[in-house]
């Protein structure tokens, strides 16, 4: 799974200089790391990036998101077990010095080999075989380390989704504002005219209070709007760190046009989404610890060596020097320990079928959001070629019922309706431009390409 995802993720690459600056590649780890593609990657001024794109707002996103920290911190604790597991491997050493006194023991005690006087030594234990325990112990940690590698890619393309959303939704409360605006324009417009008619007496009172009560309920729609538009710029906020610019730039890219069909994304899907590979080397982890308490039953054989050197009462003349020293290969089988070992293997055979389920419901959980948002892409595009053809269809009616009600031929009551037609087919409009864009970020973080897609949209491979 790493290998086949190396080609990818290069505009993740260059974000990374911006938002995790400490992040290296890992040359000593298994081929195949997802950091692997980070190296040549093209240098991109990020920073030159107008402060209202998309663009800017994952760039701010990853600096800002604590999740990142967590994230690398998980990463740099798995490396240190990484370390640590490397140590089955080496031997143990271990310095001992000694001070003996006749004076300080019973006459009557005597201890083989030991005499008044110092004692210095040095003694090793080499491990030679544990059942390949060792072995697979650093397996387990060598996966856990890509794990958290994959992990960490997770969660900023989460953050990434994150911060995406977060602008389209600025935009899109922003536009409603202005939508709303406008309707309290025309709204406004048709009360003046509805007073000047009633004072020439061209129609009756009743026209006005109609506009009055249309200009209320467009004032609390207005207000709606804005309330709406303060919690996107909170959410926007909390996601990047910074406030919106005053000019959003709106992302015009296609990020679905990668996919030929719903096969295809899926297939790209089950390829290339970091949740799915973190979760089956979390799986593949556990089968090596599974290994490992396995090979603890086994015979373990150790090579140990051992020197000593006593020095006389005064450790600076050696009068009574003497040497010791011994080698000395030893196996031990262990037969019971109080049912540890049993209880390990059982352990680790209930996490093995722990992290394999866990694997199968990520793949199933990432198929569904893949399912779900190319149906929901379909159908959004479709809502989208509708309202834009019913906003020119209400504005033609607009104009039409203006001009008929300056003849006589319509009421006030008609053009209001007609206007509010406009600004609801205008809202429609932008929430299905909303829902295709928000839609595509979604498919493109299932698939796992993301970073790719707004790679390639905005000129950065």
């Amino acid at each position: 799974m790493c290998g086949s995802m190396a080609g990818k993720y290069r505009f993740l690459s260059v974000l990374c200089v911006f938002a995790l600056a400490p992040v290296q590649g890992f040359a000593d780890d298994a081929a195949g790391s997802v950091y692997d593609a980070f190296d040549g990657a093209a240098a991109v001024d990020l920073e030159a990036q107008a402060p209202g794109t998309v663009i800017a707002a994952i760039r701010d996103a990853l600096r800002h998101n604590p999740q990142l920290r967590i994230a690398e911190a998980r990463q740099d604790a798995a490396k240190s077990e990484r370390f640590r597991a490397l140590g089955g491997f080496l031997p143990d050493v271990e310095a001992t010095a000694s001070y003996t006194d006749d004076r300080w023991r019973s006459d009557g005690l005597e201890v083989v080999g030991m005499s008044e006087g110092t004692t210095l030594g040095v003694t090793a234990v080499q491990p030679l075989f544990q059942g390949l325990s060792a072995f697979n112990r650093f397996r387990a940690a060598r996966a856990r380390v890509s794990q958290s590698e994959l992990a960490l890619l997770s969660t900023m393309q989460q953050t990434a989704l994150d911060a995406a959303r977060a602008h389209a939704g600025v935009i899109l409360a922003r536009k409603i504002v202005d939508h709303r605006i406008e309707n309290m324009g025309l709204v406004s417009q048709q009360l003046n005219i509805s007073e000047k008619r009633t004072e020439a007496g061209a129609q009756s009172r009743t026209g006005v209070e109609q506009a009055r009560m249309r200009l209320a309920q467009a004032q609390v729609d207005l207000g709606e709007a804005r309330t709406r538009l303060a919690q996107q710029e909170a959410a926007f906020i909390r996601i990047t760190g910074r406030m919106p610019a005053a000019e959003m730039t709106e992302d015009m890219s296609d990020l679905a046009d990668v996919f030929s069909s719903l096969e295809d994304a899926l297939a790209i899907a089950r390829e290339g989404n970091p949740a799915i590979a973190a979760a089956e080397s979390a799986a593949k982890a556990a089968r090596h610890d599974k290994s490992a308490a396995t090979g603890a039953i086994a015979p373990q054989l150790t090579l140990e060596g051992s020197y000593f050197k006593r020095y006389g009462e005064d450790p600076l003349i050696a009068s009574q020097a003497d040497e010791e020293y011994q080698l000395v290969a030893r196996m031990r089988m262990p037969l019971f320990r109080q049912g540890n070992n049993i209880a390990n293997v059982r352990s680790a055979n209930a996490t093995v079928a722990q992290q394999e389920a866990q694997t199968t419901a990520t793949l199933l959980a990432v198929e569904e959001i893949v399912n779900r948002t190319w149906r929901q892409l379909e159908q959004a595009k479709a809502r989208r070629v509708a309202a834009e053809s019913g906003i020119e269809a209400a504005r033609q009616s607009v104009r039409g019922l203006d001009m008929e009600y300056s003849a006589g031929q319509r009421s006030v009551i008609d053009v209001l309706d007609g206007q509010r037609d406009l600004v609801i087919a205008q809202i429609n409009a932008s929430q299905a431009d909303y829902e295709v864009r928000v839609t595509q970020y979604e498919l493109a973080a299932a698939t796992g390409t993301i970073f790719d897609a707004f790679g390639e949209t905005s000129g950065l491979n």
